[in-house]
Formats: structure tokens, sequence, C-alpha cells
């Protein structure tokens, strides 16, 4: 299945109507018409929700600063760091947790992407 079944209501719904269609239909042809259609009908909804989000109005600078939200993380990281350094302030495990915490937390909430 496509992105549509990471959508836990209607991922469900095309999953248990097609496992449904596939003990209950005994008839292959009928079978095949009708797991054609269901696929049709999600491609569609796929196709209309799709389109909903491209309607959907955002706020260009909160969208430049998640986009950027990455880099400025690491960079402050570095900064601090620098910072710190030039300071003469040592850079204890627990200071390195406070400096890489939010940069780790956020590459692991949101993945490589």
């Amino acid at each position: 299945m496509t992105w549509l079944a990471s959508i836990p209501i209607i991922g469900d719904l095309f999953k248990n109507t097609t496992d449904i269609i596939k003990e209950v239909v005994l008839d292959k042809d009928a079978q095949n018409k009708i797991l054609e259609n269901l696929v049709s009908l999600k491609e569609q909804i796929a196709k209309e929700i799709y389109l909903k989000e491209l309607e959907t109005k955002t706020v260009p600078w909160v969208d430049g600063l998640h986009k950027m939200s990455r880099i400025i993380l690491s960079f402050s990281c570095i900064s601090a760091t620098v910072l710190l350094m030039v300071l003469g302030h040592e850079i204890t495990p627990t200071v390195a947790i406070i400096l890489g915490g939010p940069t780790a937390a956020y590459t692991i909430i949101k993945g490589k992407g």
C-alpha cells in the first residue's frame, strides 16, 4: 500500500475491506473487478487528500524556519561549544549532553530527511 495506508482510519479500512473481499467473494473475476474498483477509489481519495494539502495556506517564515531548524540547531550547538572553549569553560559530559541534546532529539524525531 502507499502512504495512504499510514493514515490509520483509511489504511485499515482498505486493508480490512480487501481481506473481506478475498475471503467472501469466491469468483476470481468478480473479486478482481471489486479489488480493481477499490484500488481506483483509494487512488482517488489519495488524489483528493493531496489536492487539499496543496490548498493549505502556510506562513512563509514559519516554513523557512522549519526547513532550516536542523541547520540552526547544529550551528547554535557549534557556536556555543566554541564560545565555551574561548571563555575557558570545561566541556564536561553533562555540558556536552546539554549542547547536543536538542539537535539529537530533533534528528531522532524527524529522521534523516
